[in-house]
């Protein structure tokens, strides 16, 4: 680690009042360690007391403590000690409490993988949770694991190929997508034929703007595109998807297989026997059916033989839930599990340790929403009243009112969104991203500034960049009118959502943050915990998350803004902003058939954000898992659109 680093961090760790988790390098200097372990004997009259020596390993040192020797002879008494110094052990280097890695000088072999022959088994995260209800929160999840399909999957090249699609027709005015299915896709559990009615159920079941009991991911993606038109089965084996709002990743993104949720499960299932039976028995088309599933638990998957599209060479596929980082670590190792994500920070101890990286080309951007700037008061589409915005009702320092300049009583000759703006920028150069990048992730992350805006991306520009200058921070808050009085500025919330990379990020931000002055309250739970606030646009406390904007891969034309984040896709999720201009955005972009045009258009909406900035970026990280090479030979995954590391194991093959 730099020592520029080490000075800074410590720094941290003491306003965060974190002082037991401070940074310590490993100390060389000797201890003396005293211990004695006391046995009296009466030998010949005479009291002996005497040490025992202790010798015991400490992390692979052998410590050899203080040996004492005391005797009592002929009433005088008599003391020798002969001091050993022992090697001290080692202290371990922390980042906000969280332990960093120890790189291992030599290249290990992986470990001998316990799975049986033609099995593999998969360490998932801190959520194992699916649905067969296209219309749950969690009803595409099985898509990634090769059970249920949907119209298009993206290829090694990100572009779109059918599943179960066989053709497509798109309408010159693009008004309406129609697709013709393959013939002879069976349903497991002998629910037989999929057919044009069971698509057409499946999409306007997770659709929230058909079906407002809707919960599906993506759900204003879904109500941008197909708005409250009802999909349709035109015969057996066509469906015509009616169009509200064109767009350009129709084919990836929405009705494609690594892009949003709600995959195509079997109506027939559904109708014989119910919504809970459904919920917990996934009934899909894929290259693997479920064998057993515990919510959390454990996920077993059998392999489909003679598949209409592709045969697994594995025969079994598991997916253990396991939430903690270490304990994963400790499966790959002993060979529990034979594939994981880690921590990046642990990735390159565990590559000399004989583990190989894989993924699906996939990165995801950690962002931070100043939850609240909701700025629409009619809906972008009907033109409604959206009512009283709740979370203007009291002024909050980072949310600002179009409607009232002098609300909350911002400094002379200031608006009300001009002094949540310097707020907002102020916070954003008060992130030290680098250092996130080299500390949490060994440096293979990178700097994020604008939401869903990647720095390697040819079309980006410098002058959008908010550098860490904590100086500066401290000089935009005094100009808003947030001075420094003992020690504070303000309290702010901050949530801080468990699990995909936020938590680690989200606690530096904290210390960051509180070194210049914020008083920031977080707390960390689960995402439903927070997700009923963003639904109902209620959301006031600035969140962390890897949510909207899409991944750092997407296409720079792409319109990858403008649902979860505008009034557009009101009853869907919203990353808890809505901004007219965002919809703007994304309909003219959409609109645009010039990939150049849309190119110039994306910039626009980039430095819209980096002005504004209601949504802010911390640092973009790839998406990879390590797996056993004694177990597997190679998991070539089609390109993925979105964040998943790994996805469907019909591509394993084994040693």
């Amino acid at each position: 680690m730099k020592h520029m680093h080490v000075s800074r961090i410590v720094a941290l760790l003491m306003v965060s009042a974190m002082a037991a988790a401070m940074l310590a390098a490993c100390s060389s200097d000797p201890e003396v360690v005293i211990q004695t372990v006391v046995v009296e004997k009466e030998v010949q009259g005479e009291t002996v007391v005497e040490t025992v020596v202790v010798e015991k390993e400490v992390k692979g040192d052998t410590v050899v403590e203080t040996v004492v020797v005391e005797k009592e002879v002929k009433g005088d008494t008599v003391i020798q000690t002969v001091v050993v110094e022992a090697t001290a052990e080692p202290e371990e280097e922390t980042f906000f409490g969280l332990p960093l890695p120890v790189v291992p000088d030599d290249v290990g072999v992986a470990p001998q993988p316990d799975s049986a022959d033609g099995s593999v088994v998969v360490r998932g995260q801190l959520e194992l949770r699916g649905s067969g209800v296209p219309g749950d929160s969690s009803g595409g999840m099985f898509t990634g694991q090769s059970v249920t399909e949907k119209l298009f999957m993206t290829d090694a090249g990100g572009n779109a190929v059918g599943q179960v699609a066989e053709s497509w027709e798109l309408a010159s005015d693009l008004s309406k997508l129609t697709v013709t299915l393959k013939q002879g896709v069976q349903f497991h559990g002998g629910f037989g034929e999929l057919t044009a009615a069971d698509v057409a159920w499946s999409l306007n079941m997770g659709n929230p703007g058909f079906n407002p009991e809707s919960a599906t991911d993506g759900g204003s993606n879904w109500i941008s595109f197909i708005g409250n038109q009802e999909v349709l089965a035109v015969d057996t084996y066509t469906v015509e998807i009616p169009i509200a709002t064109f767009d350009p990743r129709w084919s990836t993104f929405i009705l494609g297989q690594s892009g949003l949720g709600l995959s195509i499960t079997s109506k027939a299932a559904y109708d014989q026997n119910g919504e809970s039976w459904v919920r917990d028995n996934v009934i899909g088309t894929g290259p693997f059916s479920v064998a057993n599933y515990s919510r959390d638990d454990i996920l077993e998957l059998d392999a489909v033989q003679n598949h209409h599209r592709k045969t697994p060479s594995i025969s079994n596929y598991t997916v253990r839930a396991i939430p903690d980082d270490a304990v994963a670590e400790a499966a790959l190792k002993t060979g529990a599990v034979d594939v994981s994500q880690v921590a990046l920070r642990n990735m390159t101890a565990l590559q000399a340790a004989g583990f190989q990286v894989i993924g699906a080309g996939a990165g995801s951007f950690h962002s931070i929403s100043f939850s609240g700037n909701y700025w629409e008061r009619t809906h972008y589409i009907t033109g409604d009243d959206l009512g009283a915005n709740f979370t203007v009702r009291h002024s909050l320092p980072w949310v600002g009112d179009p409607e009232r300049p002098d609300f909350g009583n911002p400094p002379e000759g200031m608006t009300n969104m001009e002094r949540a703006r310097l707020v907002r920028t102020a916070l954003s150069h008060a992130i030290d991203r680098e250092l996130i990048s080299d500390v949490l992730f060994a440096g293979a992350a990178w700097p994020n500034y604008v939401y869903g805006a990647d720095i390697n991306n040819p079309n980006w520009q410098e002058k959008w960049a908010t550098k860490y200058d904590p100086d500066l921070a401290g000089e935009l808050l005094d100009q808003a009118g947030y001075p420094l009085v003992d020690g504070k500025r303000f309290e702010m919330p901050f949530f801080i959502r468990i699990g995909r990379g936020d938590e680690e990020i989200g606690t530096a931000v904290v210390g960051m943050w509180r070194e210049i002055g914020i008083d920031v309250q977080d707390w960390k739970a689960q995402y439903q915990t927070y997700r009923p606030n963003l639904i109902g646009r209620t959301a006031t406390a600035p969140w962390i998350h890897s949510a909207g904007a899409e991944s750092p891969q997407a296409p720079w034309d792409w319109p990858v803004m403008g649902n979860s984040e505008c009034s557009r896709g009101r009853g869907g999720f919203n990353i808890a902003i809505e901004i007219r201009e965002l919809c703007e955005f994304f309909d003219q972009m959409s609109a645009e058939g010039d990939v150049a045009a849309r190119n110039e258009l994306r910039n626009a909406n980039v430095e819209f954000l980096s002005h504004w900035m209601p949504v802010i970026g911390t640092v973009a990280a790839p998406q990879v898992a390590l797996m056993n090479p004694n177990k597997i030979a190679s998991w070539d995954m089609p390109l993925s659109v979105r964040e998943a590391a790994t996805h469907h194991p019909e591509f394993i093959v084994l040693k």
